[in-house]
């Protein structure tokens, strides 16, 4: 019974002790001597040049690759397939190989719990890419398949998403004897 009277007593004394504001020292440490680069006019240049950088390389790209524009919608007639933006392609790919359990269900959420899962596979916590090989394995390969989908769907699939070897062999797809 005493032994726990002195317990909860030192418990106590304890805690008082961790709320008792700490003693401030009473010298000031110099700080002249070390190296500080000071954020604002270092880092914000340096970003504000990344940006403008950013910036001309997309005009460019935009200037030199021109996208293909079609006519005006028209809600009464819809291409058949219609082909989707550029960052689902890979979906509209797997879509055309697969059943749609498979590519609309099966194989995301496959992917979403195997990300999920990733830095329980990899337990190195090593911050080196260098030692990472397990973790740099999976999203290499990740994107890998990702980049080859789109490219597939962005290139190779030409009117009515047919498969066309025409831009690269040169010669112009045609849609029954006459060009599309």
């Amino acid at each position: 019974m005493a032994t726990e009277a002195r317990d909860r007593i030192a418990a106590r004394d304890r805690v008082e002790q961790r709320r008792r504001p700490a003693e401030v020292p009473s010298t000031v440490r110099d700080d002249s001597e070390d190296e500080m680069v000071v954020s604002f006019p270092e880092f914000v240049f340096k970003e504000f040049i990344a940006a403008v950088a950013m910036t001309a390389f997309l005009i460019l790209v935009s200037v030199w690759l021109q996208a293909p524009l079609l006519g005006q919608a028209n809600p009464g007639m819809t291409p058949n397939p219609s082909k989707a933006p550029w960052y689902f392609l890979g979906l509209q790919e797997l879509l055309s190989r697969f059943p749609p359990l498979m590519a609309g269900v099966a194989f995301p959420t496959f992917v979403i719990v195997l990300m999920i899962l990733v830095p329980f596979l990899d337990r190195n916590p090593s911050r080196r890419p260098s030692e990472r090989k397990v973790a740099i394995i999976l999203f290499a390969l990740y994107t890998a398949i990702v980049v080859a989908l789109v490219i597939i769907g962005t290139f190779f699939r030409g009117h009515e998403f047919v498969w066309d070897w025409g831009w690269v062999l040169g010669n112009p797809q045609t849609c029954g004897g006459s060009p599309c």
